[in-house]
């Protein structure tokens, strides 16, 4: 994917190409419909500082760019689901439903649809090659981290860390990270000066950065190893985890066809483990014991 390309050779081009790269990630689906001239000045770049970005990604010129994104141009949001706050108010409740589900039908159905599949594939090898995993969230993200958290630790592939709360709440495990460990990042605008903290200095103590966001805008992005993209659309100027939150279900359960079988007897497990509490619960209840 012309997109994946974008992402990967991100961190190694010049600071004008960086900023390019990271406009052309965050307004994707217009590249088709946007001549040289036209998209340079959007960006803020003369168009020969654009052709070059296009040929340093491979490409002969703009033109043949332009062609090999339009290929991959998504559906977008049908223009009847795009209203204002102040069109939405002005509908029936019922009406106003509709366009809430119908939004966030579309960030699932994008997320899902421009998901990048060798990113995933990367975060489950993370997993499996890393001595230990830890996940962290702030905010409402923190929500979503511990759902992973859980998740992770239920499947008993690794020690699972959860970092979130204030600076002096995850320092002690922040310090901890090696390079032989894996982070991963959830985070959503305004992008946790916490999360950034994080990142930073998991990386400079060499661990694999893994991030879950929305934008190239992220300052998290340019570190990270690999990066899954959830759409972020929203009506009512909040932040949408749908995307997020189905991404993770998705990883989950990738992690699960990774183990031929060996995640799923630990899932059987602890589902015995649990079975065997709520009996003696029940006993204990019951004056039986």
């Amino acid at each position: 994917m012309i997109r994946e390309r974008i992402r990967e050779n991100l961190g190694s081009m010049s600071p004008s190409f960086q900023e390019i790269g990271r406009w052309l990630l965050d307004n994707y689906d217009a590249i088709g419909f946007s001549s040289v001239h036209d998209l340079s000045k959007t960006i803020g770049v003369s168009n020969a500082s654009l052709v070059r970005y296009t040929q340093a990604l491979g490409f002969k010129g703009y033109k043949q760019f332009r062609e090999a994104v339009q290929e991959e141009v998504k559906t977008k949001l049908h223009p009847d689901s795009a209203v204002t706050l102040n069109e939405l108010d002005l509908l029936p409740v019922k009406k106003q439903l509709q366009r809430l589900a119908d939004n966030e039908i579309n960030n699932l159905s994008k997320t899902l649809k421009d998901i990048s599949v060798p990113s995933l594939l990367e975060m489950v090898e993370g997993v499996f090659s890393s001595n230990r995993v830890f996940i962290s969230g702030f905010g409402v993200s923190k929500n979503i981290m511990q759902i992973f958290e859980y998740a992770l630790t239920c499947l008993q592939i690794k020690d699972v860390h959860g970092i979130t709360g204030s600076i002096s709440d995850y320092s002690p495990k922040l310090r901890n990270i090696t390079v032989n460990d894996s982070l991963f990042i959830l985070t959503m605008p305004p992008y946790s000066p916490e999360a950034i903290h994080v990142a930073t200095q998991a990386k400079k103590q060499g661990a694999q950065v893994f991030l879950f966001t929305d934008s190239a805008n992220c300052p998290i992005y340019p570190i990270a190893k690999a990066v899954v993209r959830c759409a972020n659309n929203s009506l009512l100027l909040t932040n949408s985890y749908v995307g997020m939150i189905a991404v993770i279900q998705v990883f989950i359960n990738m992690l699960l066809l990774s183990s031929k079988g060996s995640l799923i007897t630990h899932m059987k497990e602890i589902y015995h483990s649990e079975q065997q509490g709520y009996s003696f619960l029940k006993a204990q209840k019951e004056g039986l014991l």
